[in-house]
Formats: C-alpha cells, structure tokens, sequence
C-alpha cells in the first residue's frame, strides 16, 4: 500500500470512531465553560487584590488556562487512534495490509497530528473569548484579540495540542489498553497542578521542566523570566514526545499485534 493509501485508510478508521468525536466535542465544551470559569475566578480576585496587585493585573494569564485540562481529552483522542483498534481486533489487518510497521506508525501519527493540530487554535480562541468576556462583564480590565503575545499564542496552541495528540498515541501504543494509557496519560498531564503538595524544590522543578508545564509556556501571552521561554519550554515537550513515539516504535515492530 502507497504512503497516500495508508493516510487515506488511516483518516477513514480515524473519523469511524464514536469515541472519538466525542473526545473532540468534549474539549469543546471544557475549553468554553473551562475558559469562562477561570475568567470568573481570575474576576473574583482581582476585587479582592491589593491596589498594587490590580495594578498588575494580566487579563491573559487565566485566557488559555483551560487548555492545559482540554489536553488531557486531546490525549485521548490519540490514544483512542490506536487502541480502538486493538480493541476491535483490527490491528492485524492493518498490519497484514501495511507490513511496513514503521509506515503504518507514520500514517497514523499523521492523521492524529493534523487533526489536533488544527483544532489547537479554534479552541484557544474559544476559551479566550469566553475568559476575558467573562473579565469584562464584571469590569474589570481584559484583553482582546489585537493584543501583543495573543496572536502568538493562538497559533502556538495548535503546536501544543498536536504535540499532546501524539503523546497519546505514542501511549496507546505502548500500553494497548484505552483505560490505562489514558489514566497514566491524564495523570502525567495534570501532575504540575499538585506541584503544591511536593517539598518546595520539587514543586519548583515540576513546574519549571514537567512537560506538560513545560509545553504550556507556549500559551504565555507575557512570559516573563521565571520559568522557561515558550521555545524552550515546548522543545521539553516535543523531546519527551519523540522519545515516546521512538520507544512506541521499538515496541511496535517487535511485539504480537
């Protein structure tokens, strides 16, 4: 089979899976009611800050909040993309048609990459909108789309949820299961939000070089110079993806389907 006949066939299994539109609708959802609900909180704050703090104030902080949580359904989606298939019982077909093992990793992880990818944008500007919207209808001070960094950050949110789908798929590859890559994939997500119950050097090295944390700075409409620069921080992540899907590789071309 072609390059273009394994895409073709793996997009055709991609968009055949319930599952995964479900996934994809979901993000919608959590990045919305996610997007406004951190721009209520952030509000809430902000009248109960010091003049100095409200002075301060960064209405972008809280803008991509949400994706960081609408990753772990973007997770999924990669995850699904391939142990749909084991679940089915396809995979030795797939393999039987693709022998090139390597071929079929690729076709897949294409399919998963363009369409996490492209949906990373719409999202970020959804849970943008509905943040600051919910900012400004309590007065207090929000930015909007024209702003310096947000721009940026919309298309960097594409880098970021493409950059996740894989993370996913890489797992469903390794653990074949959709419960348990998805569990440890969820829990590898979320860990820089209980950074807090580590001792503080810990806590300070989970938030600075954890992936996940470390990929979010791409989000960062002002970085500033605590922690890493967006680049660095989603090189962190792509690095842990790739080696990921190199170990998925390995595994995949030695083991049973």
């Amino acid at each position: 089979m072609t390059a273009y006949g394994v895409l073709r066939s793996e997009w055709v299994k991609f968009r055949s899976v319930r599952a995964m539109l479900g996934c994809l609708a979901g993000a919608v959802v959590a990045a919305g009611s996610y997007g406004y609900l951190f721009g209520t909180a952030a509000a809430r704050e902000y009248f109960n800050a010091s003049a100095a703090d409200r002075a301060a104030f960064d209405p972008t902080e809280t803008a991509f909040r949400a994706l960081v949580l609408v990753g772990v359904l973007v997770s999924a989606v990669g995850v699904l993309a391939v142990t749909s298939e084991y679940a089915a019982g396809t995979m030795p077909v797939s393999i039987t048609a693709v022998p090139g093992r390597g071929l079929l990793l690729l076709g897949k992880g294409a399919v998963v990459a363009l369409t996490t990818l492209l949906a990373g944008p719409p999202l970020a500007l959804l849970s943008f909108t509905l943040s600051q919207a919910a900012l400004a209808a309590r007065g207090v001070p929000s930015a909007g789309l024209g702003d310096p960094g947000v721009p940026g950050a919309l298309l960097g949110a594409g880098l970021f949820t493409g950059l996740i789908g894989l993370y996913g798929m890489a797992l469903g590859f390794l653990l074949r299961r959709s419960a348990g890559a998805v569990s440890l994939g969820t829990f590898l997500l979320i860990l820089p939000g209980t950074a807090s119950l580590f001792p503080k050097p810990v806590a300070e090295w989970i938030v600075t070089w954890w992936p996940s944390a470390a990929g979010a700075r791409i989000l960062a409409v002002h970085p500033g110079t605590e922690l890493l620069a967006p680049l660095a921080g989603t090189g962190v992540l792509a690095a842990t993806v790739l080696v990921l899907l190199c170990a998925a590789v390995a595994v995949f071309r030695r083991r049973d389907a």
